[in-house]
């Protein structure tokens, strides 16, 4: 989503907006990831949501910086990597009753899918769609486990995965032309909708957490 379309969205769900900054952060490169991540923390900012909203679906079969498999790379490694990075600021952001949260943004797609540890990378054989669903359920196991273990060893962090459903993004680029239409066609009915209802959840949270501060 293109910055102004997210400033717009955000005035439009009724946020007040004191400060918003854009800083550039490429999943698909392991370097870029850390260098946003030390960038951040040299803040000492607080942290209280992080949303892994970014990703690919149904592209053609190449690689990231890194060597990975895009799905792969991008809507699993680069996530978690990032979440990884941030997960102490998370933790001492994070208050007992006003928790920090991490959604990672999934797809129903997930339920279909299933991880090939004998080739995550498909290197053996590529199939988009395959790739797609096993890098959306490792988002799935990725955020239930993150979940657990913050729960377990009482750190004031939840974890969460959502579906999003459909949207109207570019996300569906590499569909056939008919499909895409199809869709474009649908999802402009819902897509503004959702995202401001989003935003609206996401502005509600962090007005209550400032009201505990």
């Amino acid at each position: 989503m293109a910055p102004g379309h997210v400033l717009e969205c955000l005035r439009a769900a009724g946020t007040v907006l004191v400060s918003v900054e854009f800083e550039k952060l490429d999943l698909a490169s392991l370097q870029s990831i850390q260098q946003f991540a030390e960038s951040f923390k040299k803040r000492n900012l607080p942290l209280n949501i992080l949303v892994n909203n970014a990703g690919v679906m149904l592209v053609p079969e190449g690689r990231t910086k890194d060597r990975f498999e895009q799905h792969f790379g991008v809507n699993y490694l680069g996530h978690f990597l990032l979440t990884w990075l941030l997960l102490d600021t998370l933790k001492d952001s994070g208050k007992s009753d006003h928790v920090s949260c991490v959604v990672n943004v999934s797809s129903s797609a997930h339920s279909i899918g299933t991880i090939r540890l004998n080739d995550l990378n498909s290197c053996q054989h590529y199939s988009a769609h395959a790739a797609y669903c096993q890098s959306k359920l490792g988002q799935v196991l990725f955020s239930s486990h993150l979940h657990q273990q913050m729960q377990r060893e009482g750190f004031p962090v939840v974890s969460c995965a959502v579906d999003p459903g459909m949207v109207d993004t570019a996300l569906y680029q590499h569909l056939c032309a008919p499909l895409r239409m199809a869709q474009s066609l649908i999802a402009r009915l819902l897509f503004r909708v959702k995202v401001l209802l989003y935003l609206k959840i996401i502005s509600m949270l962090l007005t209550e957490k400032n009201k505990l501060s």
